[in-house]
Parts: C-alpha cells; sequence; structure tokens
C-alpha cells in the first residue's frame, strides 16, 4: 500500500494540524482530507496563542504552548475562552467541577464536542461534562467552529458549533513527564507520562498516563463546615503503530476518569445579599456529583493505493453518573416525606409492596437502628449508566492533487439505563457509597416484601446513524477552495418505563415505582397501557379534606425517531497579499432529549407521548483572513436561524413544564480577532464577540395565555464579549502571560426581566524556563481572578422573575429565584514540570 508523495508532504503542511509528536484533529477522514485539500499557505508560523486557519469555516485552534498557561488540571474548555463568539464559564479555579459552554446562543447541548472524533456530548440530554475530559497535557489542539459542525459528525445534538480536541500521539523516543502543582483551596494535582519510544521490530509506540487531583470547593458551606471536596483520578493510555511506508496506521487509546465531588456553591442574588457571596446554606455531606466515565478509542487509516484511502474509527465509552441528594423516611409509616410525596419512589416493578393507607396498619420499623422511631435519612439520587458503541467510517478517493471525494458512514448505539436506588446515611449525613446502592445490594433500604425503594425505573436505546458525502477541490490555479457536502442523519429511540407515570404529567420526574396492589383499572385507545388507580395514592383537597385516587399509567414501551438531510457547503478565496475570503452555508438537527418522552398525559382517551419537533438550524457566514508574519486578524459576519427552537417550558398542549418548541429564533452578529508583534518577543492579541438572539414568538400558556417572549433575547449569551491578551518574554528564559475577558449582562428567564451582571476576569502566568536542566522543565506561577471579581453564571433559566399582566389581563405572579454558579475568586498555584 502506499501514498503519492505529494500527498504527505501536503499533510504535514497543515498549520496547527501536526504537533512536534503528532497529533488526532476530528475522525481520520476528516484530518486526511483537510490536511490535503485546504492547505494552500505554507511556512508561515502561529502568531500569538492562535493557530493560522485556511478552511471554508469560522475556526480558530490552540496548541499545546496555549493550553500549558492554564491553572494546573484545568480544562481545554476553559483555555478557549480567548476563541471569539465561545464563551465557557467555570464552576472553580481548576476544572475539577465542570461548567457551561455558550456560542453563538446555543449552550453546550448543541455545541458538538469530540476528543479524536469521538462524540463527547451525552446521547440522552446531550450535556457536556468537561470535568470528565482528558487532562490538558496530553492534547496536541483544542479548535473551535462556532458556526457549523462536521459533514461526518455523529452528533445528534448540535445546532452549529464544534469543538474538537486532539491528542498528542506517543513519542518516538524514550521518556516520561512529571508535573507537580500545588495551589489554593488546597489544590494538590499531578500528572505522570511514561513513553516507551519505538520499540520492537515494528517501531511500535505507547505511553501510559496518571493524573490525580484533590481541591477542596472554595465556598464556605455553612451547613457542614466547608468539607467539600473536589477529587479526580484519571489514567491514559494509547498504543500506536505504523503500518508500511505510505501513511497507514492503527492506534488505540484508553481513558479512564473518577470524580468524587461535591457540588459548588449555588446561590440567589437574595442569599448573596443575605449570606454573603459563596455561603451556600443548602450544601450538606449529601450534595455529592460522583462520575466514572472512560471510553475506548481506536483510529485508522488504510492507504490502499495512490488515490484510495479507507478510515475505519471504532470505538467505546461508559458511563455511570449521578446528582446527589437527601430526604427522610418516616419510620412509623414508612413512606417518603419528602420530594415527590408520599407513596412515590418506591419498590420494584417485579415484586410486591404497598405504601400509604396500608403501610399505618404494618408495624413500625427502625429503618436506620438508632432506637427511636421516628425519621431516618436516606441518600435519594438520580442515577444514569450508559454504555455506547459507535463506529465512524470513510472511503476517501483523490481523482488528483485537486480533487477530492469522500463518503462516510457513522452509527452510534447507546443504552441509558436510569434509576434511582435509594440508601441510607452515614451518621455524618455523608452517603455510605458516592453510587448509593447501585452496584451494593446491601446498602438497598427494602420492604417488607423484599423490594427496594428508588425514585426512577426505565431504560432507553439511542441509535444514530450519519450517512455523508463530500466534495472538495481547489480550483483556479488554487485560488479557490471549495467544500460541497450533504448528510443524512437519522435518530431513532426506544423507550422503557418501569414505573407508573401520572395521566397529569410529571412521569419523568415523578414516577410512582410501587408494586402496590391495584384499586381500579381502565382500559383506553392504547392497547398495551391501562388507566390505573393504586391503593394508597390519593391527592387531598386541602379545603375539603376530601380525597380523590390518582390515576396512573401503566408501565410502557414506546419507539419514536428523526431524520433529515442536511447540507454543508463552504468556500474560500486566497488573494496573493495574504488575505482570504471564506464563506459557509450548513443546515444542523437537534433531536429532543430522552427525558422528555416519559412526560405523558392522557389525552382523548390515549397516552400522549410528548414528541416536540427535532430544532432545525440554517446557518450563513462569510469572513475575511489576513495573515503576514507581525499580523494576522479574522472577521467574521454570520446569520442563523433556527426553527423549532426547543426550551423547557410551560407546554399548553400537555399542561407541564417540559421540553417543548417555541417557533423560530434568529441569531446573528459578528466575530473579530488580531494579533499582532511590534517586537520579537512581544505578542497583543485581541478579540470581539456581537450576538444579537431573538424570539420570534410568545410561548404558549393554559387558558389561551402566553409567555410574552416574542421579541426577547435567548439566555444565557451576552450580547457583547470582548477578549484582551499579551505575551511577553521578558529574557529568554522568563516569560509573563496576561489575558482579560469582558462578558457582558445575560438574561436568566424568557421575558428577559431576570439579568446576571456583567463582569470582567483577568488571569496571568508567569514561567521560568529550566532548559538548563531538561526540555520541557519549567516552573509556573498562576494567577486566575487576578483582581478577584464576583460574578454569577448558570444554565437554570426561569419564565419570569417579577410579576407581569399577561394578554389576558391576568396578573402573573413572579417566578422563582435562580440559584446561579458563583465565579470562583482570585486563586494563585505553582507549578514544577519537567521531561526526560
Amino acid at each position: 500500500m502506499k501514498l503519492n508523495k505529494s500527498w504527505i508532504l501536503a499533510g504535514t503542511a497543515l498549520t496547527g494540524l501536526m504537533m512536534a509528536s503528532g497529533a488526532f484533529a476530528q475522525s481520520t477522514a476528516t484530518q486526511d482530507v483537510e490536511a490535503v485539500t485546504e492547505v494552500v499557505v505554507t511556512g508561515q508560523r502561529a502568531l500569538g496563542p492562535t493557530k493560522r486557519e485556511r478552511g471554508p469555516k469560522a475556526k480558530t485552534t490552540i496548541g499545546q504552548d496555549t493550553l500549558s498557561v492554564s491553572n494546573p488540571g484545568q480544562t481545554f474548555a476553559d483555555s478557549l475562552n480567548l476563541v471569539p463568539g465561545y464563551n465557557f464559564t467555570n464552576n472553580d479555579a481548576y476544572g475539577s467541577s465542570g461548567g457551561e459552554i455558550m456560542m453563538r446562543g446555543l449552550d453546550s447541548a448543541r455545541v458538538s464536542l469530540a476528543i479524536d472524533g469521538l462524540q463527547i456530548n451525552d446521547s440522552g440530554n446531550y450535556a457536556v461534562y468537561t470535568n470528565q475530559m482528558i487532562d490538558s497535557e496530553l492534547l496536541c489542539t483544542a479548535s473551535v467552529s462556532t458556526g457549523a459542525t462536521d459533514v461526518d459528525s455523529m452528533s445528534s445534538s448540535a445546532t452549529g458549533g464544534t469543538v474538537n480536541v486532539a491528542s498528542c500521539t506517543p513519542r518516538e523516543d524514550f521518556g516520561g513527564t512529571i508535573k507537580l502543582a500545588v495551589g489554593e483551596s488546597n489544590h494538590k494535582y499531578g500528572f505522570l507520562k511514561f513513553d516507551t519510544g519505538a520499540i520492537g521490530p515494528w517501531g511500535t509506540r505507547a505511553y501510559l498516563a496518571y493524573t490525580q487531583s484533590d481541591t477542596d470547593t472554595w465556598g464556605n458551606e455553612l451547613s457542614f463546615n466547608d468539607e467539600g471536596k473536589l477529587k479526580k483520578k484519571q489514567w491514559n493510555a494509547m498504543v500506536y503503530q505504523d503500518i508500511g511506508d505510505y501513511g497507514s496506521f492503527i492506534s488505540a487509546a484508553a481513558h479512564w476518569n473518577e470524580n468524587r465531588n461535591h457540588f459548588m456553591p449555588r446561590q440567589s442574588k437574595a442569599q448573596i445579599i443575605q449570606n454573603g457571596y459563596g455561603n451556600d446554606t443548602f450544601s450538606n455531606r449529601g450534595s455529592v456529583n460522583p462520575s466514572d466515565t472512560g471510553n475506548i478509542r481506536i483510529k485508522s487509516r488504510w492507504v490502499i493505493t495512490d488515490k484510495l484511502t479507507l478510515t475505519v474509527d471504532p470505538s467505546f465509552q461508559y458511563t455511570t453518573a449521578l446528582g446527589g441528594s437527601t430526604g427522610t423516611i418516616n419510620e412509623a409509616k414508612r413512606y417518603l416525606t419528602s420530594g415527590a410525596g408520599a407513596g412515590q419512589m418506591i419498590g420494584d416493578s417485579n415484586t410486591a409492596i404497598i405504601l400509604g393507607s396500608r403501610w399505618s396498619e404494618l408495624e413500625s420499623f427502625d429503618l436506620n437502628g438508632d432506637g427511636v422511631i421516628g425519621t431516618a435519612s436516606v441518600y435519594r439520587p438520580n442515577i444514569t449508566n450508559t454504555m455506547r458503541y459507535s463506529l465512524q467510517s470513510s472511503a476517501i478517493y483523490r481523482f488528483n492533487e485537486f480533487h477530492t471525494f469522500r463518503v462516510n458512514a457513522s452509527f452510534d448505539r447507546a443504552r441509558h439505563r436510569q434509576s434511582g436506588e435509594i440508601s441510607l446515611l452515614n451518621a455524618d449525613g455523608s452517603p455510605k457509597n458516592p453510587f448509593s446502592a447501585k452496584f451494593e445490594g446491601d446498602l438497598w433500604v427494602r420492604n417488607a416484601d423484599g423490594s427496594y425503594l428508588r425514585r426512577r425505573d426505565r431504560l432507553s436505546y439511542a441509535d444514530v446513524d450519519v450517512i455523508s458525502a463530500e466534495y472538495r477541490g481547489r480550483l483556479l490555479e488554487e485560488r479557490l477552495f471549495l467544500s460541497i457536502g450533504i448528510r443524512h442523519q437519522t435518530l431513532e429511540r426506544e423507550l422503557n418505563q418501569y414505573c407508573y407515570s401520572p395521566v397529569t404529567g410529571g412521569g419523568s420526574n415523578n414516577p410512582v415505582c410501587t408494586t402496590g396492589n391495584i384499586l381500579t383499572t381502565t382500559d383506553i385507545a392504547d392497547s398495551d397501557v391501562k388507566v390505573v388507580t393504586i391503593e394508597g395514592q390519593f391527592s387531598t383537597n386541602t379545603t375539603t379534606g376530601v380525597q380523590t385516587a390518582n390515576q396512573y399509567f401503566t408501565p410502557y414501551q414506546r419507539n419514536v425517531s428523526f431524520s433529515k438531510t442536511l447540507p454543508n457547503i463552504g468556500a474560500t478565496w486566497n488573494f496573493d497579499h495574504g488575505g482570504q475570503i471564506f464563506a459557509t452555508y450548513a443546515q444542523s438537527m437537534s433531536a429532543p432529549r430522552t427525558d422528555v418522552y416519559y412526560n405523558v398525559v392522557l389525552r382523548d382517551n390515549r397516552m400522549l407521548v410528548k414528541n416536540p419537533n427535532p430544532e432545525i438550524s440554517d446557518t450563513i457566514e462569510l469572513g475575511y483572513r489576513y495573515a503576514q508574519p507581525n499580523f494576522s486578524a479574522t472577521a467574521t459576519v454570520y446569520m442563523a436561524k433556527d426553527k423549532d427552537r426547543i426550551v423547557s417550558a410551560y407546554d399548553a398542549e400537555t399542561e407541564t413544564t417540559t421540553d417543548t418548541n417555541v417557533g423560530e429564533v434568529e441569531r446573528k452578529g459578528f466575530e473579530a480577532s488580531a494579533a499582532y508583534s511590534p517586537v520579537d518577543n512581544l505578542v497583543f492579541n485581541a478579540g470581539l464577540t456581537y450576538t444579537d438572539t431573538e424570539m420570534q414568538g410568545d410561548i404558549p400558556g393554559s387558558g389561551g395565555a402566553v409567555i410574552p417572549t416574542k421579541g426577547k433575547a435567548l439566555t444565557g449569551m451576552p450580547k457583547w464579549m470582548w477578549t484582551a491578551g499579551m505575551n511577553y518574554a521578558i529574557t529568554s528564559n522568563l516569560n509573563l502571560n496576561l489575558d482579560g475577558k469582558y462578558v457582558g449582562d445575560r438574561f436568566y428567564s424568557y421575558i428577559n426581566d431576570e439579568v446576571a451582571a456583567r463582569y470582567m476576569v483577568w488571569n496571568a502566568a508567569l514561567r521560568y524556563d529550566l532548559q538548563q536542566f531538561a526540555e520541557g522543565t519549567y516552573v509556573q506561577l498562576n494567577v486566575s481572578n487576578l483582581f478577584d471579581e464576583q460574578y454569577l453564571h448558570g444554565t437554570g433559566y426561569i419564565d419570569n422573575q417579577l410579576p407581569y399582566v399577561n394578554n389576558l389581563g391576568t396578573n402573573v405572579r413572579g417566578g422563582s429565584n435562580v440559584l446561579y454558579q458563583l465565579g470562583a475568586p482570585r486563586t494563585v498555584s505553582v507549578t514544577l514540570r519537567t521531561q526526560f
């Protein structure tokens, strides 16, 4: 097998794609075609923190030199904060507790995030958990495309925007890396990496790396005396094998991450005024957020002939994660007295148990063994266990050095087991096991018949298929680069609800998991579902005291599916003076999340499964790049329209709060960045973002009322952002990096009457290189949030904060308070790194 020499030379010319030890970017196929067809300018070094881009999308790439400037252990998502159009808000100073990405009015669930081409967005709710990602020390590049996904992306949720992270391949020489750090909040960080170098008869390369981080939560959680912890352990490994002399290879990488975290402080504005910034009175030892996540990533490229190349990238992902919470059980009556209410979250669907009135006829039970019949505290989390198998494959045919065609087939199969096993707490209020009774049957809280308490019980499968094709070519004496792609995307979900669902809605959050006696059964038009009443399940009128039996759907199984064919087109035009125009048109689709399908209601004698339309987005962007040895700049304008935008709000059809379509949303704006080096040892960089979003309709309410959102801006996205930075080589060994980011006001209510105020955060890093000891050796001082700015951010949105009069003349009361995440205070850390 062989590959024409000109293709190999072209591939090595892609600026920022390959670092000294090599890197994987996106899928193997996308890496391969971008290396050949987009590069028309070579020999230009990067200027400032970002790499030179030449493709048709608004894209920014940073390398390990920029990633290493951040706090020890910090996520790559935070390092990308200098990218125009992109905003990441961290929940702590060291990246251990996650955060939220926003781009062009799109949250993390609408942004595709991939590591070495592996789709990392949760396959159920599409969320991104940045604290679980690969350590930045192992990354060569991280890039952001703010406007369009890759044509072969497996994402079923992205309506614009891609974050691609490329890990480095193992080194060719034997050696290792040690990185140690300490910092405020009792932070301790350690990273160890061992490289085998090229060994054996085929020059096989491999590495093994271990990361451990321990940090205190910075807030003053009053209820448990500042004992919150953020603990992380991570293992990474890769084996890389070149095959032949013409570019074929195969690699296998493994990643395992354990987080044992307490939740970070969350406060409303009123609570901050009352208790002080960071004094979270709701936290306790049971407020934990543990996770075990891992993946295996295999990438391969097979050069069949000078013209034909095949790529095959299989992968596997595993997740067990939960959000902890606590409640109490009345030992005299044996039902939960907090949360969803009496008789709920109990039992096993295959055994017998009853709660409520029947339990009052049974003996009381000292559940926690304290010798007192009273209340017992329990740990009652929602637990998700996911196993996910994926395959990305492509056939790439190169007609000649100017024209390439590829076809891609991607498949993703995910199994979601969502449960809520309940267990007792320790005497100090901490969980006996961070995953409750999920994996330890001895911890189950059992009932008289042997069944166990749980708050939910369901199983779903998500199947994503993407078939795509793309032509790439360089035309008109290589001035014009053209990309024409099309993708057909299909999502199918199988949903299995093993608990009883209230016919008035709420089956997603408050199902009744009981094996109690069925009192009445009513047939409905759905032959496989019945409406029942259950012993002990009733509602009491607070005025009259009259009790009414609640009605529930029996457990059920349903299937839903979506499919759409989506264009993806881009072009660039290159000028002799170093400038380039680029343009892109792309359409994308985001399907509804899993949880929405369990929020069923009784309508016209049928069980209505809420099935909002998928969100479809059209994006057009036009930009200009200019590059000279000491100056570079990029400016982009864009316009996007979202059809059937999905928000979590009141739904008139089901009369519940759930994911629902709210019509069209228009998004437009511009993004600009520049870097300038007046002298060799000094570089300035800056960025500016303007984002204008507008909802085109009102959210329907009950009885003909609407939530007045027409003309309002989307939540969570600032209209203005800007960045400024400086890198100054004070001496040949001493380097100073300073960067700042301004984020404007953001709305946190749909009618725009709840605002998180603007803020400005500066970070500084001072590095002293110790190259006389070993290459890659340095000591670094980091100060994040240099001026100790206090600021609010988060992802929880409400309909309204203040009372208003609706379209029917009815006075609508004020909404609930938003519980914000809080920006971490000024934090100082010191890092020592060396390699051998």
